[in-house]
C-alpha cells in the first residue's frame, strides 16, 4: 500500500515531511534540511523535537488529532468530505490549511527546492469573501439545517473544540472568510445551540473582561449585534500588518505557532479531561489525563519574556498558578487540558493569553456537569476544596504554599471589587443582565470563600502530602 505524504509549512517556509502509512497506521515526521538550518527553527511540539527522533511512535498522530474540531462539529466536517472521523491523516489533509498555530499542511507531489516555489506563489493571491450581517445571522438561525462549518460548500473550520464557530477577518466593521495568502484573525462564535446553557455568548465575554481588568492575560473579546449575540475573539496566534494607504485594510496576517495543553505533554485529546474514563465509581481513580502536575512539569521547557526579569520557570509558574485561581473563582469547571496554551519560540514554550473562560457553575448542575477537569489535590468539586487540596495542589505542582497564598489573595480581592461592576456594563442586554449578576454573585462569595481558606494552607502537615 502507498505511503502518503503532507508538506508542513509556515507561511513562507518548508518545515517538514509528514508521511503516513495506512497499513500499519503509523505516522513519521522529518524536518527539512532547509528548516534545520534555520536560525529561527523551532518544533512542532516538544515531543517532537529537532534533534531526535519523536518521543513515541504515536506522538506525531497525538499531536495531528488535537488540530482537529470535536463532537458535532466533526460529525459534519466527516460527512461534508466524506472522510472517516478515525481517518487523522485525511482530516488534515482536508483541512490544513489554517488550523491553530503556524503550520499549514500541503499535499504536493513536489520537492523542497519546488515546494518553496510554490508557497512564494500562494503569497501573491489575497482572496477576501465578504459575510454581512443579515447572512450571518441567517446562517446562525439555521444551524440545525446548514452546518455552520460549511460555508458555499466549503469546510471553514479547522479548529478544535465542539462549539460552532467560524474563523474570519475582521477589518474595521467588515467580517471576511478568506482564502489564498490571508488568514483569519478572528474567532467568531455564535450562541450555543445547549438549551442549558443560555446567553454562552455574554458568560465568556463577562469571564474573559473580568481576567483582563484583573490585569491577567487574555484574548481580546467583544460583543457584536447582527442582531443576534456573536463573539469576536481575537487570535492571539494571528498579528494584523495593515495596510498604511488603505485604512482597515490588511496587508497580511502573519502566523504564530501555538499548541494546546494536551500536545505539549503529549497526550491524545481523549486524555483533556484528568479522569479520562470518566467519573463513574469503577474508573474514578485512573487519573492518566492532563492535569496540573503534567502541566507544571512544562516549567524546564518555558522560556522568559524577554521584557521580565524574573526567570523563564518563575513566570510561566505564575501564569498557570494564576489561571488554576481563576478558574475557581469563576466556577470554571471545564478548564481541561485543550484550554490553556502555549507559544512555541525558538528558546521553548511560553504561556499564551487566557481563553475559553465561562462561570459554568452558574448554570443548572442537573444540565450541565460541575465536575472539575482537573484536580486540585484529590478534589474534584469546587465545594470540596479545603485547606489540603489547595496544600496538595501546591505539593504536586512544587509552588510554595506562600506564593499559592499570594496569588489567591491577589485575586480574589480583585475579583470582589471588579466582578459588581462590570456586571453593571450595558454591554449586556435583556436577560444577559439577570446572567451575568449570578455569575458577579457567585464569584464574590468564591473570592469570600477562598481568602479564608487561604490563611489555612500554610497551617496544613506537609508529612501528610508525602504519605
Amino acid at each position: 500500500m502507498t505511503q502518503h505524504i503532507l508538506h508542513v509549512c509556515t507561511q513562507d517556509s518548508p518545515v517538514g515531511q509528514l508521511t503516513f502509512d495506512p497499513l500499519e497506521n503509523r505516522y513519521g515526521f522529518r524536518y527539512y534540511p532547509s528548516w534545520m538550518a534555520s536560525r529561527d527553527r523551532f518544533y512542532l511540539s516538544p515531543a517532537i523535537a529537532l534533534d531526535r527522533e519523536p518521543d513515541n511512535p504515536g506522538s506525531v498522530q497525538r499531536f495531528l488529532g488535537n488540530l482537529l474540531p470535536e463532537g458535532r462539529v466533526l460529525d459534519i466536517i466527516s460527512a461534508t468530505e466524506q472522510i472517516s472521523k478515525s481517518n487523522i491523516f485525511g482530516l488534515i489533509r482536508a483541512l490544513g490549511k489554517e488550523p491553530v498555530g503556524a503550520f499549514s499542511f500541503m499535499a504536493l507531489d513536489a520537492d523542497e527546492e519546488q515546494l518553496t516555489r510554490e508557497i512564494r506563489a500562494q503569497q501573491q493571491e489575497a482572496v477576501r469573501r465578504p459575510v454581512c450581517d443579515d447572512e450571518l445571522s441567517d446562517r446562525i438561525r439555521k444551524r440545525d439545517l446548514m452546518p455552520f462549518p460549511i460555508w458555499d460548500g466549503k469546510v471553514r473550520l479547522s479548529l478544535a473544540g465542539y462549539q460552532d464557530k467560524l474563523q474570519v477577518l475582521v477589518e474595521g466593521d467588515s467580517l471576511s472568510l478568506v482564502d489564498g495568502s490571508l488568514n483569519s484573525s478572528h474567532l467568531l462564535k455564535p450562541e450555543s445551540l445547549n438549551p442549558n446553557t443560555p446567553h454562552l455568548v455574554a458568560n465568556e465575554h463577562f469571564c474573559m473582561t473580568l481576567a483582563r481588568l484583573m490585569t491577567l492575560p487574555v484574548a481580546p473579546v467583544s460583543i457584536r449585534r447582527i442582531p443576534d449575540p456573536i463573539l469576536l475573539i481575537e487570535r492571539f496566534d494571528r498579528k494584523i500588518v495593515w495596510n498604511e494607504d488603505r485604512p482597515n485594510t490588511a496587508k497580511a496576517v502573519l502566523r504564530q505557532h501555538v499548541i494546546d495543553g494536551c500536545q505539549a505533554v503529549d497526550l491524545p485529546v481523549d486524555y483533556k479531561y484528568e479522569r479520562n474514563f470518566g467519573s463513574n465509581r469503577d474508573v474514578r481513580n485512573i487519573r492518566e489525563g492532563v492535569s496540573f502536575a503534567r502541566l507544571f512539569a512544562l516549567l524546564d521547557k518555558t522560556t522568559a519574556d524577554s521584557k521580565m526579569v524574573v526567570s523563564a520557570g518563575a513566570e510561566a509558574r505564575q501564569f498557570m498558578l494564576r489561571w488554576a485561581v481563576l478558574n475557581l473563582l469563576l466556577g470554571n469547571s471545564d478548564a481541561h487540558g485543550k484550554n490553556l496554551s502555549f507559544f512555541v519560540r525558538p528558546s521553548g514554550l511560553a504561556p499564551a493569553p487566557l481563553y475559553d473562560l465561562v462561570s459554568v457553575c452558574t448554570y443548572d448542575e442537573k444540565s450541565i456537569s460541575h465536575e472539575l477537569a482537573m484536580a486540585y489535590g484529590d478534589d474534584f468539586r469546587i465545594e470540596d476544596i479545603m485547606p489540603f487540596s489547595l496544600a496538595d495542589f501546591a505539593y504536586r505542582t512544587n509552588t510554595p504554599a506562600l506564593q499559592l497564598v499570594r496569588e489567591i489573595r491577589r485575586l480574589a480581592s480583585s475579583a470582589m471589587r471588579l466582578a459588581p461592576q462590570l456586571a453593571k456594563s450595558d454591554v449586556y442586554v435583556g436577560e444577559e443582565c439577570d446572567l451575568v449578576q449570578r455569575i458577579s454573585e457567585f464569584i464574590v462569595n468564591q473570592a469570600k470563600r477562598l481568602m479564608a481558606i487561604a490563611q489555612e494552607i500554610p497551617k496544613v502537615n506537609t508529612a501528610l502530602l508525602r504519605e
